[in-house]
């Protein structure tokens, strides 16, 4: 019985280490993750226009179809990726969420 007892505890032990590297390989990949974040952080109004038309790039999007899917004109959608600040902010929102780019506030 005093066997079964030492290879319990000897399992526990090792799960208890195995759970440790998985706490210590979640920590670093928060940590790289606010890197990346932070990488990425937009300072001016412009980069986000620039961004956002950058993508729809990628996703082979022409201006009539994002006009389709988001409801803003293309004239708009123009004046948008050249400078953000001359659209409402609703319109921001709804384009980015068309492309799938998530804003978030810098802290």
């Amino acid at each position: 019985m005093n066997y079964d007892t030492t290879t319990l505890a000897d399992k526990l032990h090792a799960m208890g280490e195995l759970l440790n590297d998985v706490k210590k390989a979640m920590i670093l990949r928060a940590q790289e993750s606010d890197l990346a974040v932070s990488e990425h952080v937009i300072s001016e109004s412009a980069q986000l226009g620039v961004q956002l038309n950058q993508r729809r790039k990628e996703l082979d999007i022409d201006l009539a179809t994002l006009e389709l899917q988001t409801g803003v004109s293309a004239s708009t959608l123009k004046r948008l990726f050249k400078d953000p600040e001359q659209v409402k902010f609703g319109t921001v929102l709804r384009v980015a969420d068309a492309l799938g780019v998530k804003l978030c506030a810098a802290v």
